[in-house]
């Protein structure tokens, strides 16, 4: 068995009990400190953990500081996510923390700066890398069975934001917080798949963001909100070996609960991946003969998946190389970067080329 690892939780909303209860699968692993502004949630989940009060923190920097805490998964809003990475690097400490990297592009730049001074273990969780049918996409398109990739679709779609919902004001709407909206919350995902799956580098964008909803109702008084960020967006991308790229994500897709998807347009057939079933993937080649399209489910073994949270605990024992199929630091200010020019390229209402790195 290997060493036992102790593991810092920062933030323990909704997701954050997702990561928990992953974490606790990983053989060697053990939560022994927790941070949330919340004294109930601290109470809630440091009771079911078995947390002492004394390491049930309400600051982020007292949690990092923490000598018996070995690495720290992270899983806050937006506006602390730049505070976060700068405090784990400055304390030599291993990270796990969620997508986008952070809020605005200067933002991560200056965690790019720091890191690259005092590189730490580290993983930005985007977390469609790891799925099977993800992750056998992946393998496909590294084998040359497309070919040359001609164009490519790609969508993620939600409905918990649709004005029939009446959903209220939640920080995901908050300008100041998060940044972008949508964009930043499903479009990173889009982006960084794309890149990942193809192997290609987005080199030119066009898009389009707008806001379906522009007023919310305040979760405690119920008077109405302006919404300042995207609940929508759109977006073209040509890539530098010639490929062309469609997006789109929206939090008002009636019927779609967790959306996310890829087609593959490629020389030699078309690949389709999506979350609705992360087991199987749908391959459309020529027949033999060339004279019709045949249509093949591949279905995909849950252990062709991926397992960030093993991976994490692996990088702190330091017993292993790091597997290059995890996203890092660098990955994610390659996306904080695309999703700026998302931006710059709506404000300016044509094509923008994306800055050098």
């Amino acid at each position: 068995m290997s060493r036992q690892v102790s593991i810092g939780v920062i933030g323990l909303g909704g997701m954050a009990r997702y990561h928990i209860e992953q974490l606790g699968k990983v053989e060697g692993v053990k939560i022994v400190a927790l941070c949330d502004v919340s004294e109930e949630a601290l109470a809630e989940v440091g009771g079911n953990l078995g947390v002492p009060e004394e390491r049930r923190y309400r600051d982020a920097d007292a949690l990092i500081a923490d000598a018996g805490v070995e690495g720290v998964v992270s899983v806050t809003p937006n506006d602390s996510h730049a505070a976060i990475l700068l405090a784990c690097i400055a304390a030599g400490k291993p990270l796990f923390a969620e997508k986008p990297l952070t809020r605005t592009l200067d933002e991560a730049r200056e965690v790019l700066e720091a890191y690259r001074r005092r590189p730490i273990p580290l993983l930005i969780n985007f977390s469609y890398r790891n799925g099977p049918a993800f992750q056998y996409a992946r393998k496909f398109v590294a084998e040359g069975k497309l070919g040359r990739i001609n164009h490519l679709f790609v969508q993620y779609l939600q409905d918990w934001g649709s004005t029939v919902k009446n959903t209220p004001f939640l920080w995901r709407f908050d300008e100041a917080v998060t940044g972008t909206g949508t964009l930043g919350d499903l479009g990173s995902h889009m982006i960084d798949i794309a890149e990942y799956l193809t192997g290609g580098r987005m080199a030119e964008l066009q898009a389009m963001l707008t806001t379906i909803v522009p007023e919310r109702p305040h979760p405690q008084t119920g008077e109405s909100v302006q919404v300042k960020v995207d609940d929508f967006a759109c977006f073209n991308a040509r890539f530098a070996d010639g490929a062309v790229g469609v997006f789109q994500t929206s939090r008002n897709a009636l019927g779609s609960g967790n959306q996310h998807e890829v087609a593959l347009y490629g020389e030699k057939g078309t690949l389709l991946v999506s979350t609705l079933n992360d087991r199987q993937l749908v391959w459309m080649c020529p027949t033999e003969d060339g004279r019709e399209t045949a249509t093949q489910k591949i279905d995909v073994a849950e252990s062709e998946g991926l397992n960030p949270w093993a991976e994490f605990a692996e990088r702190i024992r330091g017993e292993r190389p790091a597997s290059p199929e995890f996203a890092g630091l660098e990955d994610g200010y390659r996306n904080q970067l695309l999703l700026e020019a998302v931006v710059r390229a709506n404000a300016a209402r044509a094509a923008v080329a994306v800055e050098a790195e």
